[in-house]
């Protein structure tokens, strides 16, 4: 019989955790009602996104997509370069919560480390949207940014791609749906405690699925279900990463958290990414479980992460050098 592993958090991350109860206790009993469970979910973000550098610019925008105005966020740090690569953001929440705000702190400190311009991205959720609506909608932002997005001081022609969780599956399942087309304007991705498929049976889900941390394996089952409840579509690249075709990734960043679900999807990724001969920079952060990289106002490690991925798009895509 296989014995369960201790779980050893980091201090910071405990203390942050136990202060995100208290703030949903504080909130008094959650709602059954979708709308009610994302207005909650957006308060409790509101604190953690206080404070943090100061943006030369932020703009509240929406870009025309397949199903409504896409709304996003343009985070546009002090610099002189007068087009700038874009990082483009895609928030996590099992599919169905979060928005283009639910960052907002984090967006800022990687333009400020960065130096290039960051896009948060909102998404269509379910239930009221399934499997492939996000995927299509982020393709369509995509591709309207690399034609358009100088307005905003950005190079349409240097964009990367990436989120947390949920989001970071449905960004890269956008690559892959724009395939040969975006390999132009997509120079790299950075990727951040991703879903990348159907991945429920490894041991990291198995060993730290039963609750004690977020999201649950049952929870992850549920969302699962409820994003692409066909199991035969679970076969299609745009959703299983690792039934797309290699050639056409960039150059990726993946960051994995020690005691996440997720951790041996995203050591598979890139396993898989390297069995291919693709560019890869792979993070491990000791300590951390999922929602780590939220916590960046608390948690070393979590700043830690917002600086590799600066540091990760620095290399590939420079704000002072045009067509790197």
């Amino acid at each position: 019989m296989n014995s369960k592993p201790s779980i050893d958090l980091d201090p910071q991350l405990a203390a942050a955790q136990r202060l995100t109860d208290e703030m949903q206790a504080e909130l008094g009993p959650p709602s059954r009602d979708i709308a009610a469970i994302r207005e909650r979910a957006a308060e409790l973000r509101k604190w953690w996104n206080r404070g943090g550098p100061r943006m030369a610019r932020v703009i509240e925008a929406s870009v025309p997509g397949p199903f409504r105005q896409i709304p996003i966020v343009v985070y546009v740090p002090e610099g002189s370069a007068p087009l700038r690569p874009a990082y483009v953001y895609l928030h996590g929440g099992g599919y169905k919560l979060g928005n283009q705000h639910a960052n907002d702190r984090q967006m800022r400190e990687i333009a400020e480390a960065w130096g290039g311009i960051v896009i948060s991205a909102d998404y269509v959720h379910v239930p009221e949207y399934r499997f492939p609506c996000a995927i299509e909608e982020t393709a369509a932002l995509f591709e309207w940014l690399s034609r358009h997005a100088e307005q905003w001081g950005i190079d349409g022609q240097r964009l990367a791609f990436g989120g947390s969780s949920a989001g970071a599956n449905v960004s890269l399942g956008a690559a892959i749906q724009l395939g040969g087309e975006a390999c132009g304007y997509l120079r790299a991705g950075a990727l951040v405690v991703g879903t990348y498929g159907d991945r429920t049976t490894t041991e990291s889900m198995r060993i730290y699925g039963d609750g004690a941390l977020y999201p649950s394996r049952a929870a992850v089952l549920v969302n699962l279900d409820e994003y692409v409840p066909d199991a035969a579509m679970r076969a299609d690249p745009r959703f299983d990463c690792f039934a797309a075709d290699p050639s056409r990734f960039p150059p990726m960043f993946i960051a994995a958290a020690q005691y996440d679900v997720f951790r041996d999807a995203s050591r598979a990724w890139q396993q898989w990414l390297l069995d291919h001969g693709r560019t890869v920079v792979f993070k491990e952060y000791p300590g951390m479980s999922h929602v780590f990289l939220g916590y960046s106002r608390m948690v070393d490690q979590a700043q830690a992460c917002v600086r590799d991925i600066a540091e990760f798009l620095s290399q590939h895509l420079s704000p002072a050098v045009r067509g790197n």
